[in-house]
């Protein structure tokens, strides 16, 4: 009896050790996504021509009605991506750009960015970021842009077709959070204090999304506050390539939403101010698909190079408004720009010095010319 029960524990353990160390168990281990920050970053620079397409949030039909909410979130995945038809030295990614206001400084903006990356050496990374942008303050100064902060992780054992679900969200007053969901993880990669960022202390703790109409045609100037498309560093002009982006989404007070409206734009009409675009080019040859499953809940884009132009404003789907309200805001008491506050004394004294010279002059001179009375006394008879 007892070597009938000292030999089924043995057998039970040599199963347990063959489980342990089976290929399945360690493909399971394997398959555990990892993330190395790196140095290296990618979006790093507004307005440098990169090629650039992207689908974009719409509350009304006129681009003239905006709302803010707590987070925004979308998922990417590359359906199929031969970096080897890559061009050297480029990157390829799909994700998000949202935007956030100043509530002092009116024409400062922050546009925010997350995207999944694949550059032609076949790595996959995640990239988050933070740009300051300065509208143009005629005739004061020009419009500008600065990197406040960028983050890039290098993912380990995800491959590219994995979806990924990005997230960015407002978690209190001053900070955001960057997480990834992937391969049945979720990973929160960083909590970062926007305040606390130089020349930061007064962003709105929101991310803005729908539209504001900043020249009616025919200049057909938009901002468009919540983008997801792709970017690259250069044209992959080649058909062995997909990227799918699905279900963008908005956290409002109640709860998350689903983009009901969603149209189409191209790099030079990617305004995240005034001024300021992310891409600045068009992504030549370009199509994008819809595929709308509604039964599945499925909302997504299909990018991929055909040699064919995409239509610019063209709806990618239009669903009835979600029950989900819109989150209101106040008006902000907002000042010039930062560089404008600092230059108007000076501007100010220049040209309250530039009147009050010339009269100050032209009295001087009155003043000279004036005959002085004779100092001789006059004797009387």
């Amino acid at each position: 009896m007892r070597r009938r029960l000292l030999l089924f524990v043995s057998l039970f353990i040599m199963l347990l050790s063959a489980l342990r160390f089976s290929p399945s168990f360690l493909s399971k281990a394997y398959e555990t996504p990892t993330f190395t920050l790196l140095n290296e970053h990618h979006v790093i620079k507004l307005n440098s021509n990169m090629p650039y397409i992207a689908g974009f949030q719409v509350d009304a039909d006129d681009l003239s009605q905006r709302e803010n909410v707590n987070a925004t979130a979308v998922t990417v995945n590359f359906a199929s991506a031969e970096t080897a038809y890559f061009p050297s030295d480029s990157w390829l990614g799909g994700g998000m750009f949202v935007q956030a206001q100043d509530h002092f400084f009116r024409n400062v903006d922050y546009g925010f960015y997350m995207m999944l990356v694949l550059n032609s050496s076949g790595y996959l990374f995640v990239d988050v970021g933070l740009h300051q942008t300065e509208e143009e303050t005629s005739p004061i100064q020009m419009a500008r842009s600065s990197l406040v902060y960028s983050y890039t992780w290098l993912i380990n054992n995800v491959t590219e077709p994995t979806p990924a679900t990005l997230s960015q969200t407002w978690l209190d007053n001053d900070s955001v959070q960057y997480s990834i969901s992937v391969s049945g993880f979720d990973v929160v990669l960083a909590d970062v204090n926007v305040a606390a960022m130089p020349n930061c202390q007064n962003i709105i703790p929101k991310f803005y999304v729908g539209n504001v109409v900043i020249a009616q045609f025919p200049f057909s100037r938009y901002i468009n506050y919540f983008q997801f498309g792709i970017a690259s560093n250069k044209a992959i002009d080649d058909t062995h390539w997909q990227v799918d982006i699905q279900n963008p989404m908005i956290l409002r007070n109640n709860g998350w939403a689903l983009v009901n409206k969603a149209w189409l734009l191209e790099g030079d009409h990617s305004f995240l101010d005034q001024d300021l675009e992310w891409g600045g080019a068009v992504y030549p040859g370009i199509s994008v698909t819809p595929d709308i499953q509604q039964s599945q809940g499925l909302y997504e884009l299909n990018f991929k190079y055909t040699g064919n132009e995409s239509v610019y404003n063209t709806t990618l789907w239009n669903l009835p408004p979600s029950t989900n309200p819109e989150t209101g805001f106040g008006i902000e008491n907002q000042d010039l720009t930062q560089a404008s506050r600092r230059s108007l004394p000076i501007i100010i004294a220049l040209l309250g010095g530039a009147i009050l010279i010339p009269f100050l002059l032209i009295r001087f001179k009155a003043l000279t010319k004036r005959p002085r009375p004779s100092s001789k006394t006059v004797k009387r008879k």
